[in-house]
């Protein structure tokens, strides 16, 4: 009898050492666009690919865990826990294959503009952030390891609790050939644990040898261009009544909004960095929330453009942007720079000159530097992905 409850306390130690095991390394992984740990699992067809051989050598255990790759004890310090180079291992040695500088890693066609990012979470967890990155202009995967330097943030999504399936749209900014998008999965210390997990998708820019004025269209999604409309006519309005909202819709938690889209909410002005619905602006708002808060309406919260301004006609409309660029431009001080002054919203064709902030900039994506706000030239956090500096003017 003493036997029998000794082998059965046995097996419940056994059971429950399995039990824990298993979620200890069941979490989370990137499935679309598929990670580089996931292409590699043989359910996905890639573990035969000369990369993920390569990797299989130099050690990658995620070929049979693509989820477990993370760090316990990460509570947000990931740069300091994670070494330039060993950035898709997590500075797992197990899973070191992963860090190899190729270029011939599986790679998911992309184009500028929103994309859908899904994690799929196979032990749900309370989470803080998920947090992308992608690789600067001009990288190159076959050159060095990825390092921190090599990435600029571009997304961060909002908490969230338990979800078995995370899906995020990402809006990629403009860049040609191949690159990495780099996934960090935060779970919330204070009502989870501190662990994070962590991913690399492989991606190539499609059209690579195109114009960047080609790449305008895919740069500001169609089911946007009203708004962007509606954002020059705003911008017209402003320069004349004070008022940096007129014309824009107010916020309606049942509408779904892309970027470049704007609204008015609360006597502030907002433009939508994401796909999103239901999340107030006021609540969401910053460089890689939902929504970028584009500052106070300084006239008041209008419901519509004053007839006495509004365009009737697009020659009309062209008139007054460039009515307005002549006013603003008069007033700003150029130095020895000849280009106009910038007009946030107005519209700009790819290679045209401008003068902000004490500095001349030439437009390098159409569709994006009409956007302006987060994409204004020389003070938008995101104007590097549209203008390129030419000078400073003296």
């Amino acid at each position: 009898m003493k036997k029998t409850m000794k082998a059965c306390g046995i097996s419940a130690v056994v059971m429950g050492s399995l039990l824990l095991a298993s979620q200890a390394f069941s979490h989370g992984y990137v499935s679309s666009p598929k990670s580089r740990a996931f292409f590699c699992t043989n359910a996905q067809g890639g573990a035969s690919s000369p990369a993920c051989v390569a990797a299989s050598a130099g050690g990658n255990a995620s070929q049979y865990e693509p989820q477990s790759i993370g760090i316990g004890g990460a509570n947000d310090n990931h740069q300091a826990l994670i070494p330039d180079g060993k950035l898709c291992s997590a500075n797992m040695a197990s899973n070191n294959g992963l860090n190899l500088a190729r270029n011939d890693w599986n790679a998911t066609t992309v184009t500028a503009g929103p994309l859908a990012f899904v994690w799929t979470n196979t032990a749900p967890h309370k989470t803080s952030y998920f947090r992308y990155y992608i690789t600067k202009e001009g990288f190159n995967p076959g050159a060095a390891p990825l390092k921190w330097s090599d990435l600029e943030q571009i997304h961060e999504s909002a908490p969230a609790g338990q979800e078995a399936t995370s899906t995020h749209m990402v809006n990629l900014p403009p860049r040609t050939g191949r690159h990495i998008v780099y996934s960090i999965w935060q779970r919330d210390p204070l009502r989870d644990a501190p662990e994070g997990f962590y991913q690399c998708i492989d991606v190539v820019y499609g059209n690579p040898s195109s114009s960047s004025s080609s790449a305008a269209p895919s740069s500001v999604p169609s089911s946007a261009s009203s708004s962007v409309r509606s954002s020059v006519a705003s911008s017209v309005v402003s320069s004349i009544s004070n008022n940096t909202c007129a014309g824009l819709p107010t916020w309606n938690a049942s509408t779904a909004y892309t970027a470049p889209q704007q609204v008015q909410h609360n006597n502030r002005r907002y433009s939508a960095n994401y796909w999103t619905q239901g999340n107030d602006p006021a609540l969401t708002s910053g460089q890689y929330s939902y929504w970028l808060d584009l500052g106070a309406c300084t006239g008041g919260t209008a419901s519509s453009t004053p007839s006495s301004v509004a365009p009737s006609s697009s020659s009309k409309s062209s008139t007054a942007v460039s009515s307005s660029r002549s006013s603003v431009a008069s007033s700003v001080s150029t130095g020895n720079c000849t280009s106009p002054a910038y007009v946030n919203g107005a519209t700009y064709a790819t290679g045209a000159k401008v003068v902000n902030a004490g500095s001349e900039y030439q437009c390098t994506v159409a569709g994006w530097c009409t956007v302006g706000g987060p994409y204004a030239p020389g003070t938008g956090w995101a104007w590097t992905n549209a203008w390129s500096l030419v000078r400073a003017c003296n």
